[in-house]
């Protein structure tokens, strides 16, 4: 039947189902992700206006492609720890979940060696991007022209650091899941 799946027909049926927060952490990591949600909302809101400005009144919004290119980064990286954390991050199902359910302990000590790279991974990111952040606070960088239009950095750069931090935190909670997911020899991993 179209839109039903068979028992034992997906490839994630390994995964436990994404519930409410289950811990202060994934309140937080879950609210971070509503902020993105309420961004896409606003730039929706603001591209509207733009070209019903520019069609109906020949009068164009300043700097709406800026503050798009910057919501777009802020978007992603409000959403980023969420995506991990309710199993959406684009990864190989095809080959990850029927080796998980064959092969437990090597499954989930994959997903562990996965996980660490994504540590290192944001790591990296949030090493790189901190300085930024204080340089962009401390000097008032600003992005677009000025007389024209202009807008702060520091709000683009402290999303990025704080939702590089919430997804390497993400990623460490999963590896301790797969770890102990492996060392029980459970096809089922930890808590996200």
């Amino acid at each position: 039947m179209a839109g039903h799946s068979l028992p034992g027909d997906s490839d994630d049926d390994f995964i436990r189902p994404s519930g409410p927060p289950a811990s202060a952490f994934g309140r937080v990591v879950d609210g971070f992700n509503a902020v993105g949600g309420v961004l896409i909302f606003l730039v929706m809101l603001l591209v509207v206006a733009d070209v019903l400005a520019r069609n109906l009144l020949d009068l164009p919004i300043d700097g709406v492609s800026e503050l798009v290119g910057a919501s777009v980064i802020m978007i992603v990286f409000t959403q980023l720890a969420s995506t991990l954390r309710h199993n959406r991050m684009a990864r190989a199902d095809l080959f990850i979940g029927p080796f998980t359910r064959r092969h437990p302990m090597a499954g989930h000590a994959l997903g562990a060696l996965f996980g660490l790279v994504g540590i290192f991974v944001c790591a990296v990111l949030v090493y790189a991007s901190w300085p930024k952040l204080v340089d962009a606070w401390v000097t008032d960088e600003f992005m677009g022209v000025e007389g024209i239009f202009t807008a702060p950095m520091w709000p683009m750069r402290l999303c990025i650091v704080i939702g590089a931090a919430l997804t390497l935190a993400q990623y460490l909670v999963l590896v301790i899941g797969d770890l102990r997911a492996a060392a029980r020899g459970s096809a089922a991993g930890g808590p996200r």
